[in-house]
């Protein structure tokens, strides 16, 4: 069965390996791919539980109903903000819908503070996966798909 992820964000896509984490660029995590983001909406990329919300709302994974596992990380090194910059529009255990606002990210603040915004969207259940997109997406965009 394949499954989309859409994008959730708007921005540039970066191949994972680029990215400056080895355990994102090293696919320690899964695979995927990133993206810079352009604005600091951050939504669903796919429906399903929200199965993690990493406090501050730097990073959340959702489960489908298939049992896809994506995770979204907003911004590498972010941990540390303690949610500065971050605003959370959701909570664990909630039902999204993809498209759904999860967080919002002031990507001002993220420039003051000299944050790499590049942000890794991950499936973390294991599935193969290829990459949708090429250069620039728009939130809901195709990104990935999985089999």
């Amino acid at each position: 069965m394949t499954i989309a992820v859409a994008s959730p964000f708007t921005g540039k896509v970066v191949p994972l390996e680029e990215v400056a984490d080895d355990v994102f660029s090293q696919r320690v995590m899964g695979d995927g791919v990133a993206v810079l983001p352009s604005e600091g909406r951050v939504v669903a990329p796919v429906a399903g539980t929200v199965g993690k919300l990493f406090e501050g709302g730097h990073g959340f994974a959702i489960e489908t109903p298939d049992g896809l596992q994506v995770l979204v990380h907003v911004g590498l090194e972010t941990v540390h903000l303690k949610g500065d910059g971050f605003t959370v529009k959701t909570n664990e255990g909630d039902e999204v819908v993809a498209g759904d606002e999860m967080v919002t990210v002031d990507l001002d603040r993220m420039r003051e503070l000299g944050i790499d915004m590049v942000s890794p969207v991950v499936v973390i259940s294991g599935q193969d996966v290829t990459v949708s997109s090429s250069d620039e997406v728009s939130a809901g965009d195709p990104l990935l798909e999985t089999r």
